[in-house]
């Protein structure tokens, strides 16, 4: 029984195994417990903040619109140029 609140960050978690970055990391410069990290990473936990995710983006790269992407209906995304 799936009792996600939404669709994970895929791409957010593939780029922090990519850079080698821990979810303890991540919850040290958030000030918080890696497992609610994790929590929202997964989708069971609540969305990022848009300060959490500019800190994100400045302190360890991760690109901004990872943050965007997945609760985006494909119907609605459109090319930035």
């Amino acid at each position: 029984m799936d009792t996600r609140n939404r669709q994970p960050y895929k791409k957010i978690k593939a780029f922090l195994v990519e850079h080698e970055i821990k979810h303890k990391d991540v919850a040290n410069l958030l000030e918080m417990k890696p497992n609610t990290i994790s929590k929202k990473l997964n989708g069971f936990g609540g969305d990022f903040t848009l300060e959490e995710a500019k800190l994100m983006h400045v302190e360890l790269g991760v690109p901004i619109a990872y943050f965007f992407e997945p609760s985006v209906p494909k119907k609605e995304r459109k090319l930035i140029s």
